[in-house]
């Protein structure tokens, strides 16, 4: 069996040129072995005839070694050729001064080395799988977690980590851009092809632009990050078959219909490193001089990355506060807590907006009624049936779509079938104020395979009645 190392990289000809060197064989050896002429594998080698009919690949195929990975190899190639970006689709440079449309990474970037090294891990260094017996092709991974733990800057933090291992290009694409109805699949397909240079004729229709994608990303070493996805269509599609490119995917809920997929999850910080990370944005000095105070931001902020730079933000605008300060005068009012949390565009209700767009309107009032509990604290399925007024069984089903929105802790279960639950701090904060505005667009479908929500209701002034179960939940004004 012949195979060629590197060969992703390849066009038609030279890699046709390197099969058969490889194989021993003269043109003329190849012409006698394949049927094919002399000029006819000549002008293949040469790049005079850029589009290879599919009966010559596999005589050629078939005449240089009857191995499986000859025949891939050079029907991929093939297939590029045929959808027109082959020899005449200029290839980004490679190394630093290639394709790299990833955002910067973040100056202050703290802790999270644990859940960055299992993201290099799992893109598994840009390294050639095939499908086929034996290993699977190349898995998407998923960055999963509540809103606001930092999933963006993770991801952004780890991708630029692996630059290095994808050096033809690393594409980076918002889903759902602030402002805009989230792209559906075939968008998100041609954004990445146009990226590439690779869209030119643009394909017809999804399952075209999706073939076209796939051979690219098949010759290539490209990493694609699809920052914020809310249904599996919309990395699906993206995904690469063989070959050495990768997809990094963060999600705003479980993305559990991805086969095969690789999912990290970001939690909150733990309390060491919300402290370390208000250290990196405000200095050592004014941090150890707030005490214990910084320990109550902390905990204010549900020790959420979202929440603690959004009041770093505010500090750092306003060099003379001190954390006492902040306390006192912006954070003391719970029923005001979130609407301070905010600086510029940092802000953490925006982002819990988006998180709540997802879900029906039986989630979302499940989720209130849990978050206004009394006292706030762990449930089971159990004691969560009873603040519904439902069954067990709907409590588990209701439980279930919040944990598939991270909109949920979930502590270790003690018995199997039994979790532990509590509402999140800033999620609590959120789900209390009743009235949940969803940004413009953030309730748009994701186009085809994409999550259907229902429309936000609009939260009445008094005592509004919200079926959850097979009861209603009064709301205590």
């Amino acid at each position: 069996m012949t195979v060629v190392e590197g060969a992703e990289g390849l066009d038609f000809g030279l890699l046709l040129r390197r099969c058969r060197i490889a194989a021993g064989m003269t043109q003329e050896e190849l012409a006698g072995a394949s049927g094919l002429s002399v000029r006819a594998i000549g002008d293949l080698e040469r790049g005079r005839t850029r589009r290879p009919q599919r009966r010559s690949v596999e005589l050629l195929a078939e005449a240089l070694a009857p191995g499986a990975e000859t025949a891939r190899q050079l029907a991929e190639a093939a297939v590029a050729a045929r959808l027109g970006y082959g020899e005449a689709l200029p290839r980004p440079e490679t190394g630093a001064a290639g394709l790299c449309e990833l955002p910067p990474d973040v100056v202050d970037f703290t802790g999270r080395e644990r859940e960055a090294r299992r993201l290099e891990a799992a893109l598994g260094g840009g390294r050639l799988m095939v499908a086929g017996p034996g290993p699977a092709g190349p898995r998407p991974v998923l960055v999963e977690g509540q809103p606001g733990a930092g999933k963006t800057a993770l991801a952004v933090h780890a991708a630029h980590r692996c630059r290095a291992r994808f050096p033809d290009g690393q594409v980076f694409v918002e889903l759902a851009p602030a402002g805009a109805p989230a792209l559906g699949p075939v968008e998100v397909v041609r954004r990445v092809l146009r990226s590439l240079g690779a869209a030119d004729p643009e394909p017809a229709g999804l399952e075209e632009a999706a073939a076209r994608l796939r051979a690219v990303l098949a010759r290539r070493r490209v990493l694609v990050v699809l920052d914020d996805a809310v249904s599996e269509a919309q990395v699906r599609w993206v995904c690469p078959a063989v070959g050495g490119s990768a997809v990094l995917a963060t999600c705003r809920r479980r993305l559990s219909g991805l086969a095969g997929a690789e999912a990290v999850t970001v939690a909150a910080f733990r309390p060491h490193e919300s402290l370390a990370f208000l250290a990196r944005m405000l200095g050592e000095e004014r941090v150890s001089a707030a005490g214990p105070d910084a320990s109550v931001v902390a905990g204010l902020c549900g020790h959420l990355p979202l929440a603690l730079r959004a009041v770093g933000c505010r500090l750092l605008a306003r060099p003379h506060w001190t954390m006492r300060t902040l306390l006192e005068e912006v954070l003391a009012d719970p029923r005001t807590r979130l609407r301070e949390m905010g600086s510029g565009d940092v802000t953490v209700r925006a982002s819990m907006a988006r998180a709540f767009a997802l879900l029906d309107e039986r989630a979302r009032a499940a989720l209130w009624r849990l978050a206004t509990a009394r006292p706030p604290g762990w449930f089971t399925p159990a004691t969560a049936a009873g603040l519904l007024g439902c069954g067990q069984a709907r409590a588990h089903r209701l439980l279930g779509d919040l944990m598939d929105g991270h909109l949920l802790e979930v502590a270790e279960e003690r018995r199997p079938g039994e979790p532990r639950c509590r509402v999140p701090v800033m999620v609590r904060l959120f789900a209390a104020e009743g009235a949940w505005s969803v940004p413009a667009g953030a309730g748009a479908a994701a186009g085809r395979g994409g999550v259907r929500r229902a429309a936000v209701p609009g939260a009445p002034a008094r005592t509004p009645a919200v079926a959850v179960g097979g009861e209603a939940c009064q709301r205590v004004v």
